[in-house]
């Protein structure tokens, strides 16, 4: 006698939506994986090297880096009165990340005000965590790569290089509690939502944007890593490479219509790379992190519901 074992359509309903941007993330890792294969052999003559040590640190690097702003996304959500068990809040942050992938990444942020209400956090205490995130990844990304506008040749004649520094500053004080809770405010009655409960205190602020800081470092060494993995780097060229990433992130938030602002980051790190190995050095290195990126976002994708489900109290 078989059984006819369904889900009811309020859970199929999540379960086809994970599924379909799961799906939209492995088509665009094979599509990186093919184009990165179809031009390999259209590459000039290069001192290529395969070094598996640089690797692993470069994927340790994404590892980390994406723990982090699981972390700090976490910190930010419980400091302004939003409680999570642990683990749920990493798979719905995991999880809802592959959302991003479809075009103006909009259904990342409502997929994750969604699934916290769900467990009792409002949708208001939600939006503001993730607006704070939005605001804190970007102003530290411009912070990190106003290195390179400081210090590539690029740049050396001219005196204006230096009003690069006001960016960072404008995006922090921004995030002070009373201008982001009035622009928060302004932009929830706009749609019809009750104002925020609460902002985050200044000095709050000043250590969530030193630790956003700290987070895209590391990941800057995992494209300093993947870039020693493939070709010699000079000495004197790490702090570019580290800063490289930075670059790329915020060309990718700026690019926010691409679905997981592909191509914009890609390109933002290539030009940066590019200052300190060939050209062609530098494309290969920004799609492989790009696609290693992608593996470990899969990866935290899949793994952190099943221990959320195991664990549903921590």
């Amino acid at each position: 006698m078989a059984l006819n074992v369904s889900l009811p359509d309020s859970e199929r309903g999540p379960w086809r939506g994970r599924a379909l941007v799961a799906a939209v993330a492995v088509l665009v890792a094979v599509s990186l994986g093919f184009a990165l294969a179809s031009q390999w052999s259209s590459l000039p003559d290069i001192a290529w090297r395969f070094r598996p040590g640089w690797l692993a640190l470069s994927v340790l690097c994404l590892l980390a880096f994406q723990w982090m702003h699981i972390e700090l996304w976490r910190g930010m959500l419980h400091s302004l009165g939003g409680t999570l068990p642990r683990w749920k809040a990493r798979s719905i942050w995991s999880t809802t990340l592959l959302a991003r992938y479809v075009p103006t990444s909009a259904l990342m942020a409502v997929g994750r005000i969604a699934l916290s209400q769900r467990e009792g956090v409002s949708k208001r205490v939600c939006t503001a965590s993730v607006a704070y995130e939005v605001a804190f990844t970007f102003t530290a990304a411009v912070a990190v790569s106003t290195y390179l506008v400081l210090t590539l040749p690029a740049f050396e004649e001219h005196s204006l290089r230096w009003l690069v520094l006001a960016v960072p500053v404008a995006g922090l004080l921004s995030l002070h509690p009373r201008v982001f809770h009035s622009l928060v405010n302004r932009a929830l009655r706009r749609f019809g939502r009750e104002p925020l409960p609460v902002s985050l205190p200044f000095s709050s602020v000043l250590v969530f944007f030193a630790l956003f800081v700290v987070s895209l470092i590391v990941a800057g060494v995992s494209v300093l890593a993947m870039t020693h993995a493939l070709h010699d780097v000079p000495a004197d060229e790490s702090a570019v490479l580290v800063a490289s990433y930075s670059l790329g992130f915020a060309a990718g938030v700026i690019g926010f219509v691409l679905p997981g602002s592909l191509g914009a980051r890609e390109a933002g790190v290539a030009v940066a790379v590019a200052a300190a190995v060939p050209a062609a050095v530098a494309l290969a290195v920004a799609l492989v992190v790009r696609l290693v990126q992608i593996g470990v976002e899969l990866l935290y994708a899949g793994v952190m519901p099943v221990i959320a489900r195991r664990r549903p109290r921590d």
